[in-house]
This record gives C-alpha cells, structure tokens and sequence, in this order.
C-alpha cells in the first residue's frame, strides 16, 4: 500500500495556500486600515451589491452573528450600508458607501500583487492554466453541491 503524503492531497494545498496568502495580505494591509474579514466583506457586497444580510452570510460562509459584526464595522467606517427591504422592513439590504469603491480599488491592487508574489515562479501561460483550472473546479464543485441534483 502506498502512503499517501497528506501535505500534497488538493485540499490539504488549496487551505494551506489560501492561509498563506490571507497571511500575507493580512501583513500588507494594515495600512489600508482594514481587516481581512472586513475586506472579504466589502469584496462581497460590491460583488452582489443589495442583497440580503443572510445572503451574504451564507454567500461568505459565516454566521449572521458574525457578519453583523463586521457591518457594523464596516458601517462606521462609512464604507456599506443597510438599506431597508421595501417589502419587508425585517430584512435589510448590504450597499457600498460612496467612499468604499476607492478603498475595495486598494484592497483589489494589494490582492494583485499578493497573488503575483505567490504566482511568481511560473510562466505567464501556466499562471492563467491555473487560475481557468481554478474557477473550473470552483465552478464545479459548487454544482455538485447544489440542492437536487
């Protein structure tokens, strides 16, 4: 029977390489005045800009306890804030603040080059073999684990 090396399985790789980089990230960004989960956050609702508070709970895979953490932080930072549903004044909506989008441009940059450090040993035709690669196996194992299938 072969041993199996678990430092090298895909998900072993995959965790240990998002650590590094959050490492990283979280190293360069103290000068943005912001944390990796706040950043992670601002990320999220500029990208599903409007929805729910839960929505973006269950889209970040946090609890709704900790995510109401965050915005409450972020909103008095002054860069999201909750918006009222019309139709139903229990819920309220995620938007970005008029100052966020020239902060999540720092977080993008800082992001690039954290990802261009990491990616630095391979050939610019490798770099984008991976990251298709990447987002298909994202794609995919997020269709294998949705509801009725």
């Amino acid at each position: 029977m072969t041993r199996i090396d678990p430092t090298n399985l895909f998900g072993f790789l995959i965790q240990d390489i998002a650590r590094l980089l959050s490492r990283a990230f979280e190293q360069q960004a103290s000068e943005l005045n912001i944390s990796r989960p706040q950043a992670r956050l601002l990320a999220y609702v500029a990208l599903s800009e409007g929805a729910k508070q839960t929505e973006i709970a269950a889209l970040m895979d946090i609890q709704k306890i900790t995510l109401t953490k965050l915005v409450d932080g972020l909103e008095t930072m002054k860069l999201i804030e909750r918006r009222p549903d019309p139709s139903d004044r229990r819920v309220r909506r995620l938007y970005m603040a008029a100052g966020a989008h020239s902060v999540l441009d720092n977080i993008w940059q800082l992001l690039s080059e954290v990802s261009n450090a990491a990616l630095a040993p391979l050939s610019s035709e490798r770099k984008l073999a991976l990251i298709e690669d990447l987002a298909t196996i994202r794609d995919h194992a997020i269709d294998s684990n949705a509801p009725n299938k």
